[in-house]
């Protein structure tokens, strides 16, 4: 790999670079997410008398026990509502030193030697998990990584312009029980995608690796509004259906609805398979062309400290690169993660990802991807300073990471022009949630 003279640097420059950098981050973003610190401590001091002594119930989307809630003298139903925070800082480096300070074809990670706050999420919701049990889920976020990216048509980003900004709700719903079989549950509103084997990411559960994978920033959507329905027909067995505005947006590009579903299988309890898909018009003043991904992924724990999974799709949109030239992406993905101790842990991700056509990247190529994360975890016990912080009591993941990008044609930058085929870059990441 070629070295760049503007690499090599004193130790004193370089800290003097890095301070420099941080100095220069928005005022706003923080402000933002000060807030969102902010209502995190004041909702956990609201909801401290109402959630002493009891276990915090689980995500929306996740089944939990049955509650109080379907007896006479249940509780008020307000009195289940929990607050919940995750926060995520980074700096990246990329060895190519593009002279635009972004990294190609990443995700939430483009800013290059720049420290960032990722987002910063605040959690409000009352889980439920019974028949005629009535709930509600809000994630507001706040960075300059996660929201300019996952924001919707119409909602944080402009219809017109494109623009996004600091600041995002990635989910906003109700949800109903209905009391048919073992329970219908209905979510109507905005919520995250189904699809994927990576996630965006929060308190509720947050990837082995640190980056993104091709397979989730480019193959998938990010959220969706509209309308879906869940039944376990069994411990093994469940089935969603869904209709919605399309691909990451609020208000429709189009008169057309999308359709997806999923299909998740427990074989055993050390393995998993779900197909997802998603099929309907997708871009703009255009309900003709249709667009559809099929996705199977697999998890697998052979060992009690091993995790492996997979994830493939197939992408499909009508006339997507021209009037008579349909647009295709695939992509194939294996994920490992091996637990040392209780809370040391190694990750690996290999992925490649086609874009025939070049609707998806802006390029036809194909791009591979091999990403090594060491990760420590950390208790956060805050309540030993002050027994009013207990809430904040939570966790701390340190992360390293590297990660070489390769493709098939010259697209990474390298100063000011793209020459390259591969790209390196290195990442430190700190998590804290509660």
């Amino acid at each position: 790999m070629q070295v760049h003279a503007s690499r090599v640097e004193t130790g004193w420059r370089k800290i003097g670079r890095f301070v420099q950098r941080i100095v220069r981050q928005s005022l706003a973003k923080w402000i933002v997410a000060g807030m969102i610190v902010a209502g995190m401590i004041v909702g956990s001091s609201l909801l401290a008398h109402s959630q002493t002594g009891e276990p915090a119930p689980a995500p929306a989307s996740a089944p939990v026990a049955v509650t109080a809630d379907t007896k006479p003298d249940a509780k008020p139903w307000w009195r289940g509502i929990t607050t919940d925070g995750f926060m995520s800082f980074s700096y990246t480096y990329n060895d190519n030193d593009p002279s635009s300070r972004i990294n190609q074809f990443r995700v939430f990670d483009f800013n290059d030697d720049e420290p960032q706050l990722d987002v910063a999420e605040l959690v409000v919701q009352r889980a439920i998990s019974a028949p005629k049990q009535f709930g509600f889920r809000l994630d507001l976020i706040a960075g300059s990584g996660v929201p300019k990216v996952t924001a919707a048509w119409g909602l944080f980003r402009n219809m017109s312009t494109g623009v996004a900004h600091n600041v995002d709700i990635p989910q906003l719903f109700v949800s109903y029980i209905l009391p048919v079989g073992k329970g219908l549950r209905l979510d109507a509103g905005k919520y995250v995608t189904h699809m994927g084997y990576e996630v965006i990411g929060g308190y509720d559960g947050y990837n082995d690796e640190f980056s993104r994978g091709f397979i989730f920033g480019y193959g998938t959507p990010f959220t969706h509004t509209g309308l879906k329905a869940t039944y376990a027909f069994t411990n093994k067995v469940t089935a969603m259906v869904s209709i919605c505005n399309g691909w990451d947006d609020f208000k429709r590009l189009n008169n057309g609805y999308t359709a997806a579903g999923q299909l998740a299988l427990t074989p055993s309890k050390t393995s998993t398979v779900t197909f997802n898909f998603i099929y309907g018009p997708e871009r703009r003043n255009d309900t003709h062309d249709q667009r559809g991904v099929y996705e199977l992924i697999g998890t697998w724990k052979p060992l009690s400290k091993l995790t492996l999974g997979g994830d493939g799709i197939y992408g499909h949109e009508q006339n997507g690169v021209a009037i008579g030239r349909d647009a295709y992406w695939r992509g194939l993905a294996g994920f490992a993660k091996y637990s040392l101790t209780s809370k040391f842990s190694l990750a690996f991700r290999g992925e490649v990802f086609n874009d025939d056509g070049g609707t998806r990247t802006g390029t036809d190529q194909t791009l591979q991807g091999f990403t090594f994360t060491p990760e420590y975890d950390m208790s956060a016990k805050f309540s030993r300073l002050n027994s009013h912080f207990k809430k904040a009591d939570g966790k701390f993941v340190v992360r390293g990471e590297v990660r070489w990008d390769l493709s098939n044609k010259n697209v990474f930058f390298v100063g000011r022009n793209p020459t390259s085929d591969r790209q390196f870059t290195r990442a430190v990441n700190l998590i804290y949630l509660f």
